[in-house]
């Protein structure tokens, strides 16, 4: 049974609490891609090769965000989401502290998995509050807006600042993340641990009622939808590197792979104030992501159509599962667990085709691999998307 407790909101709870989410996700962002461009750095004190230990350091944050996700998202129903959000700031500025303190490769995986798992508290929590506001989808497209800047602000002032010292990105987000957690803690103090919609004792319960949600036959649209469509885009993050090697500068390709960040910020900010029906902004923003992935064949500029094509399925699909009929932090856990799933597998997968077929490294099997994506994403248009039309 649920158990819903209303509490009486404060003056100005709602600008405080976008305040609140919108800096967290900013800083949180942007710290955790601070580490991406020093990762053969971070590496170095490792018997590991530099390759292998990389790999481990950058997987460990989707590890940790992938199994935390669902458990995090049923406890912040129950505890309350601005007690969620807290939480994964602390567990983000521990994880900070760690990798700017040690050199130790093995310290560096557990604080990243530690990284992970504050991403998974925060994400639930942050997508369930917003979508409890009047304005939900303008406030979802603002908050993927800055999540999307932040990650290009971490990746391109770590650039910046690596030549001053490896860590000095690191430590400027940490730093920042600073003022922003003792923000939150104020909001908490001011706000409260936030709306509840389960009971404490009905956890264990609820955990497992997500399995039927996994593949209830409307909802599993959505989850399926989610999964396409970021392991799709984090294909060509992933391989375009190595596909436009020797034909691409890396200032180019740096400047191209943000504009995915950029791209995407600006149709979040737009599709959130969008009166569009939800199941047709992710149809615009699979076909428009598909058909950057084709473009990006030949020319690195579909990978901002990409983006573009990314932030208008990630409001629509964040805005239509706030309307299902089940606990907005659990909800949010599955989706946001499908999302990671998508980045952290569809990549891999792809990598091993390749391998097997014995492409790796070649122009033509990475093509083939772009292709192949932008087909998918575009065919899952196809879908009846039940669940995103009520």
């Amino acid at each position: 049974m649920k158990n819903k407790e209303k509490v009486k909101e404060k003056p100005y709870a709602q600008l405080l609490d976008r305040i609140m989410l919108y800096a967290s996700v900013f800083m949180i962002m942007g710290l955790s891609d601070a580490a991406i461009p020093i990762l053969p750095e971070l590496s170095d004190s490792t018997l590991l090769t530099n390759g292998a230990a990389s790999s481990l350091i950058f997987s460990s944050y989707f590890i940790g965000a992938l199994l935390t996700m669902i458990p995090f998202g049923v406890l912040a129903d129950a505890y309350g989401n601005r007690l969620l959000i807290i939480i994964g700031l602390i567990l983000t500025l521990i994880s900070g502290a760690a990798i700017i303190a040690s050199d130790n490769v093995w310290v560096i995986v557990i604080a990243r998995f530690v990284e992970g798992m504050g991403c998974g508290a925060f994400f639930p929590a942050a997508f369930a509050m917003l979508s409890n506001f009047k304005q939900s989808g303008q406030y979802i497209g603002e908050f993927n807006s800055l999540l999307n800047l932040g990650l290009a602000a971490g990746m391109g002032l770590t650039g910046i600042l690596v030549s001053t010292g490896i860590k000095n990105g690191l430590i400027l987000f940490e730093g920042l993340l600073i003022p922003t957690f003792m923000i939150s803690l104020m909001v908490l103090i001011n706000n409260g641990y936030g709306e509840t919609v389960s009971k404490k004792s009905e956890v264990a319960v609820v955990m497992l009622r997500s399995r039927k949600m996994l593949i209830h036959p409307e909802y599993s649209q959505i989850w399926l939808l989610s999964f396409i469509l970021f392991g799709s885009s984090g294909v060509l993050i992933a391989l375009y590197p190595d596909f436009s090697l020797g034909s691409l500068q890396k200032g180019a390709l740096g400047a191209y792979l943000a504009s995915i960040y950029l791209g995407a910020m600006v149709t979040s900010l737009l599709a959130g104030r969008l009166q569009v029906q939800r199941d047709i902004l992710v149809r615009a923003g699979m076909v428009i992501t598909g058909a950057g992935a084709l473009a990006a064949v030949f020319h690195p500029i579909g990978l901002t159509l990409m983006g573009a094509g990314s932030g208008l399925g990630l409001v629509g699909l964040v805005t239509g599962v706030a309307y299902l009929k089940v606990e907005k932090g659990l909800a949010m856990g599955i989706f946001n667990t499908c999302t990671y799933a998508g980045l952290a597998l569809v990549p891999l997968i792809s990598g091993l085709v390749l391998s097997v077929l014995g492409y790796s490294g070649s122009t033509q099997g990475y093509s083939g691999v772009f292709v192949v994506n932008g087909i998918l994403l575009m065919v899952m248009v196809f879908l009846p998307m039940g669940a995103l039309k009520k």
